[in-house]
């Protein structure tokens, strides 16, 4: 006989899995399938979801903002549109209308930029078309009040004469005593300032909720946001159609949160009279723009350091002039103190005539030795910038 080839395998017959543990393993190949499957459905929303999610444009150049803020101003001032603009957008149309009456441009303190949305139209078979929404927010200057009408004079031929509530809503001035008031065609004297630090109210301006003047509006609608269409043609950007006011969505407009730390309960504390007396000469210091006295109330012993001021403005002689809003503890026995301080400065040209710029602003102070004669102020910022503080962090030089 032919000897076996030692390579030859003998095929032997593979024993069948009993029942059970047949349907174990099919039990075991189906959940597999159906986990797989179900991570494939996971990982499509998943990926449809981070392309539904609005994109990072804080690294993105806008192409068209130099042509809205254009846009923009011309369509406050209630001109002509004499920007690039889409050939389906006609700027004469936008802006006239058959009896229009003189055009005045809108009363507004302020306008700036806040950000564009990117807008794409169309579809891979008809083709799309490339949008850049601008937004700007528009502050509104607050309308004209009517003042009150008092009662007419009784007799037409006697000289025009403030009497009194009947004609006029405001005391006499300082200074007329018991006498007749000033004729209401003259101007009356400057009033001195309310001791409070307050700004006076102006003349002629009725109280809150008066008769006979215009209601007040409600809070925000001095806040408007504009919109402007601009699209990104082959040949540049063009302003696509008329910008469009819309309402600022800027969360709820009522008063909400603590930005002065006081929901650090456990923190606040008082501040004593030598850190009041010392935060009140830092105040004068700053304002003022006073070098040696910003330098003395530091305390820095650093002789190549210096301190600078804002130099031009003024404190007023008024107990409210420095207001203490809140203080907490810091450490290495330091406070972080948010100081109120009212800001005046003269008209330029030094007329006295023309009254002065006054207003109130919110700084945090580190203060040092909280217990000591003579606390130092270490360092100081705008309202906020309490995180940030260092000692000495405000000097000038080496």
């Amino acid at each position: 006989m032919p000897e076996q080839s030692p390579t030859r395998f003998t095929m032997v017959p593979a024993r069948r899995s009993s029942e059970p543990t047949a349907r174990r393993r099919a039990r075991r190949i189906l959940g597999a399938l159906f986990l797989s499957a179900s991570l494939s459905v996971v990982a499509v929303m998943m990926s449809l979801a981070k392309e539904s999610a609005e994109p990072d444009l804080s690294s993105v150049d806008p192409e068209g903002r130099d042509v809205a803020y254009a846009a923009a101003v011309n369509f406050l001032a209630g001109a002509r549109q004499d920007v690039p603009h889409a050939d389906t957008f006609d700027p004469e149309a936008a802006m006239n209308m058959p009896g229009d009456k003189p055009r005045a441009p809108l009363d507004y303190r302020s306008l700036g930029w806040v950000g564009f949305t990117p807008q794409r139209f169309g579809s891979e078979e008809v083709g799309f078309t490339e949008f850049e929404v601008h937004h700007f927010l528009v502050v509104l200057d607050p309308p004209a009040v009517t003042p009150p009408q008092g009662p007419k004079s009784p007799s037409p031929q006697s000289p025009p004469r403030n009497r009194g509530s009947q004609d006029s809503p405001r005391s006499p001035g300082p200074g007329t005593g018991g006498g007749s008031p000033a004729p209401s065609g003259q101007p009356r004297p400057p009033q001195a300032p309310a001791p409070s630090g307050s700004p006076a109210a102006p003349s002629g301006s009725p109280a809150p909720g008066g008769a006979g003047g215009t209601p007040a509006p409600p809070p925000g609608t001095n806040v408007l946001q504009l919109d402007v269409p601009v699209l990104l043609d082959t040949k540049g950007p063009r302003l696509a159609a008329a910008p469009a006011f819309g309402t600022w969505k800027n969360g709820d407009r009522g008063a909400n949160g603590r930005g002065d730390y006081s929901n650090y309960s456990t923190l606040a504390t008082e501040v004593s009279d030598a850190a009041k007396n010392q935060i009140l000469l830092w105040a004068k210091a700053y304002a003022t723009g006073d070098a040696v006295g910003l330098l003395a109330i530091t305390g820095d012993q650093n002789s190549g350091h210096s301190y600078v001021g804002l130099s031009g403005f003024t404190l007023p002689d008024s107990p409210e002039a420095v207001q203490i809003l809140s203080a907490i503890r810091a450490a290495n026995d330091q406070l972080i103190v948010r100081v109120r301080v009212r800001l005046a400065r003269a008209a330029t040209g030094g007329n006295d005539a023309a009254g002065q710029f006054t207003t109130f602003a919110d700084f945090d102070l580190l203060v040092g030795g909280r217990t000591g004669a003579q606390p130092p102020i270490l360092a100081w910022g705008p309202a906020g910038s309490a995180a940030e503080l260092e000692p000495y962090s405000n000097a000038v030089g080496d």
